[in-house]
């Protein structure tokens, strides 16, 4: 492992030897570093199911690397190490030395940490179930340290297509279902859990229901209500939610019979419309109003009361009407609506990740591959928020910049690691420059090679 000591290294410059000296990353790198180790993430992504017959290389090194990929939004794995172990804090999460990073792990074997293809071939053995089975671990984790994660009690869930685009050998396009929980946590949609899936392989409704069951196991009476869109609409299911103690929101299909006579009866002439907060979409209607309407009829299946709203969105050449049921018959109108509109909030963060994440870096790669780069853009996006909570932050930029050099460097030398200023540098080239003799050139050379090609 890695480890810093100063006097070590400073004394190896003074001999001419060294495994690389990289400028020091400052700022958010070591801070998000830190943050990392807080919460126990490093142990958590190492625990990963590794499928390799060789394990000389840590699982968390792969994680780290498609975390880091969609942190700063990098096209290509092989951009990733440039700036990577140029953080201190960074460098003692992974504990790797420069000499494994160069030369690899084993004298002559070629085994690096940065090859490409190791890294995809890791992933391309993990079965798509390896990454829902690590995220439950690093879920149980985040609640502990952030239990406010779920002091809300309500979840959203939403499935996205992820589309792999065709590569060589003649492999087809390729096509797999995420289907994303988020908990609603102060104003924002985090994803918590995911599970992911080929295409078309089940229903909306069926893999919602094996997400709950694995949700319930982790977090249990901390879940009140369950927010869905019309895709996961079973009575059945919503039956045996509430039976559970957890209500469910959801949007209804407009060739239900329950959503006919729900826009019949708003259409009464004692029916009571509120004015409504309009949604912040680019085809916004003119105004928005909400009927409450009680003691609904139900569907087939569904054996509990149901309460729910009618929204009527006025356009200029047209009036749209949509409608919501809840399976909490305590709730008033505008909160009916205030939690179907957080269910918009889960696809605006699907929307962020295609914008700022991996969602749309996904070009032609094997399965595992693909879905890794999902998997670490939503776990990615959980831990950004939980971090600008730390800070403080209220930036709704979701990828920081790239690092930039710091005024240090970060001088290596067999398992040590020293920070040291420049003048410390120039100083012991200057003193020391005729202890150097020949190594001098095998330094530079080594420093060259850490020198951004043009």
């Amino acid at each position: 492992m890695l480890s810093e000591n100063t006097g070590a290294v400073l004394s190896a410059l003074e001999r001419g030897e060294t495994d690389g000296i990289l400028p020091a990353a400052c700022g958010f790198m070591d801070r998000f570093a830190r943050f990392l180790i807080e919460l126990g993430v490093p142990l958590l992504l190492d625990a990963f199911p590794d499928h390799r017959e060789r394990r000389s290389i840590a699982p968390f090194l792969f994680c780290n690397l498609l975390l880091h990929k969609s942190l700063f939004r990098l096209d290509s794995l092989s951009e990733v190490g440039p700036f990577l172990f140029s953080s201190p804090d960074v460098m003692r999460t992974l504990g790797f030395n420069m000499r494994q990073i160069q030369e690899g792990f084993y004298s002559g074997s070629g085994q690096r940490p940065f090859n490409v293809e190791a890294i995809g071939d890791f992933f391309a053995g993990c079965e798509l179930g390896d990454f829902l089975s690590n995220q439950k671990e690093v879920l149980i984790g985040l609640i502990e340290k952030h239990p406010e994660i779920v002091e809300e009690g309500t979840l959203i869930m939403d499935c996205v297509d992820l589309r792999i685009p065709s590569g060589h050998n003649g492999r087809g396009e390729v096509h797999l279902e995420i289907c994303v929980v988020c908990a609603w946590s102060r104003g924002e949609a985090l994803p918590i859990l995911w599970s992911i899936i080929p295409a078309n392989s089940k229903a909306d409704i069926t893999q919602g229901k094996a997400m709950m069951d694995e949700v319930m196991a982790i977090l249990g009476k901390k879940v009140k209500r369950l927010i869905v869109d019309r895709g996961f609409i079973s009575g059945k299911w919503v039956t045996e939610l509430k039976r559970q103690g957890i209500d469910t929101v959801i949007g209804l299909r407009t060739d239900m019979a329950i959503h006919v006579d729900m826009i019949a009866l708003s259409r009464l002439p004692e029916t009571v419309w509120l004015e409504a907060e309009r949604p912040k979409c680019k085809n916004q209607p003119l105004c928005r109003h909400i009927a409450y309407l009680s003691d609904l009829e139900t569907w087939d299946g569904c054996a509990v009361p149901l309460s729910g709203i009618v929204i009527r969105d006025t356009y200029a050449d047209k009036v749209v009407y949509r409608t919501v049921v809840t399976t909490d018959i305590s709730a008033k109108a505008e909160r009916i609506h205030e939690w179907i509109r957080t269910r918009w909030a889960i696809e605006e963060t699907f929307m962020e990740e295609s914008r700022y994440g991996s969602f749309n870096k996904v070009g032609a790669c094997r399965v595992g591959v693909a879905a890794a780069i999902a998997h670490f853009s939503l776990l990615a996006y959980t831990l950004l928020r939980l971090f600008a909570r730390k800070e403080e932050s209220d930036r709704k930029t979701l990828r920081p910049a790239l690092p930039s050099a710091g005024i240090r460097f970060v001088a290596y030398w067999h398992e040590y690691y020293a920070i040291i200023f420049p003048s410390q540098l120039v100083e012991i080239v200057a003193r020391c420059a005729p202890s150097w003799g020949s190594k001098l050139p095998s330094v530079l050379k080594k420093l060259k090679a850490l020198e951004p090609s043009s």
